[in-house]
């Protein structure tokens, strides 16, 4: 390893958590010990956490209750806020951790937006972090995440089938 990098995928279109998907294969592909921490999501049965948790050199945790309510004030909000914040520790440690060559914290950027972490103490763990490659995701990238960014890529949504009544489908969205 000879440089920190940080990546972000952000935008409104498909395909942010796959290109880091893709890039994590990269890293395993060079023998790269990974660590990765999906924020808000709670399938633990997709395709990628089902492939990647093969691997020895790769720790994963979901530290997400699923959809968020709408209402921020909603009493189910709350749990939502716990189950972050078990994650943003952890994503703290990761980042701090020398045992880890690649972090990707997955919609990150959604629970920024939302308010159920905190921006400030993770722009320091990441200015902060070792010489290791960070992939970060999510809509609504906050400037501040994309500023410390070495390479931010933006996703937009021109066309999706889930407007055209087509549902969720192994290998595509799972």
């Amino acid at each position: 390893m000879s440089q920190k990098r940080v990546l972000l995928f952000t935008g409104n279109g498909k395909g942010k958590s796959t290109a880091a998907f893709g890039m994590l294969s990269r890293a395993l592909g060079h023998g790269l010990k990974v660590r990765v921490i999906q924020f808000v999501k709670a399938q633990e049965g997709v395709g990628e956490v089902l492939f990647f948790t093969r691997f020895e050199d790769v720790e994963w945790d979901h530290y997400g209750k699923g959809f968020l309510p709408t209402n921020p004030d909603s009493p189910m909000m709350e749990k939502h806020k716990q189950a972050a914040e078990f994650g943003f520790e952890e994503a703290l440690d990761a980042l701090a951790s020398d045992e880890y060559d690649f972090v990707l914290l997955d919609e990150v950027c959604f629970a920024l937006s939302k308010e159920i972490i905190p921006l400030e103490p993770l722009i320091k763990a990441i200015v902060d972090a070792s010489d290791k490659i960070i992939v970060l995701t999510g809509r609504n990238a906050p400037q501040a995440l994309i500023d410390v960014a070495d390479t931010v890529t933006e996703m937009k949504m021109i066309k999706h089938g889930y407007e055209q009544g087509l549902l969720s489908q192994a290998g595509v969205e799972e």
